[in-house]
């Protein structure tokens, strides 16, 4: 596995904060729907995207997404 810099680092890091960005600004469209609970299946695929974002990054060595499709939990 190749030498993880700061540099690359830094890119995975913004990387993530602009997908969640984009993420929160999608969800923030309609002020209507503010205080709406989140749903857990929006939040199971954002979990989902961020993890094998993270898994690709580090070549297999960050945790697999859960087993049996768990996920964060939204209360």
């Amino acid at each position: 596995m190749s030498k993880l810099t700061e540099a690359i680092f830094s890119m995975q890091c913004s990387f993530i904060a602009k997908n969640a960005s984009a993420w929160a600004g999608d969800i923030l469209t309609f002020p209507e729907h503010y205080n709406r609970e989140a749903d857990p299946k929006t939040v199971a695929r954002f979990t989902d995207e961020i993890a094998r974002g993270l898994i690709v990054w580090t070549n297999g060595q960050a945790a697999p997404p859960r087993p049996n499709g768990t996920c964060w939990r939204v209360s």
